[in-house]
């Protein structure tokens, strides 16, 4: 697939997520608002992902990478582990979980003993690291032979595009968790399988 029509698939997927998430209620606590707007992080996330591959700034694009990760991992741990006090943490940004500790309490509830997010860490960690903070996972993609360039292959671009598409999904189903929507794990759910 051409990196121009991977951009537009994800941006229909985009639209079909930002319609399915319109207006959505779900139960107001701040538990629940911190947990979405994590997952709505999430989303953005994925959309500026998106634009800045086709607007061809792929290293800003990936150093987003590790941000999305987060953000969807803080989400789903506020919403499934959480106690009120470490809501309350949060809320006076207090907090002080490291990232394998929220994956070690995430993986211990009902849908994550797969342990996916600690074997994504495992395998990605230390890139995400390295792209975010200017390492040289970012810096060895700066030269096209001697010339001062990106140099990301289109490849590594739409592996990018599908990561955070991964993420924006489980965002998105977490958001029809939190809101209690069983309509919108169906649609989240048949769209997958399209998807993935």
């Amino acid at each position: 697939m051409k990196l121009a029509n991977s951009v537009q698939d994800h941006r229909k997927l985009q639209s079909w997520f930002d319609q399915q998430l319109s207006e959505l209620p779900y139960p107001n606590s701040p538990r629940n608002r911190l947990a979405c707007a994590c997952f709505d992080m999430v989303l953005e996330h994925y959309k500026a992902i998106t634009e800045l591959i086709n607007l061809r700034l792929p290293g800003s694009a990936f150093s987003l990478s590790r941000l999305l990760f987060e953000s969807c991992i803080r989400g789903v741990w506020l919403h499934r582990c959480a106690t009120d006090q470490d809501v309350s943490r949060y809320e006076r940004d207090k907090f002080d979980k490291k990232m394998f500790e929220l994956i070690a309490d995430i993986e211990k509830t009902e849908g994550f003993e797969s342990k996916m997010f600690s074997k994504a860490k495992a395998q990605t960690w230390k890139s995400l690291n390295s792209l975010t903070h200017s390492g040289y996972e970012q810096l060895g993609r700066r030269f096209n032979g001697n010339i001062q360039e990106p140099s990301y292959t289109e490849s590594d671009q739409i592996n990018m595009l599908n990561h955070a598409k991964a993420l924006a999904f489980i965002a998105v189903y977490m958001v029809s968790l939190v809101s209690e929507n069983s309509v919108l794990q169906k649609a989240i759910d048949a769209k997958v399988e399209q998807e993935l």
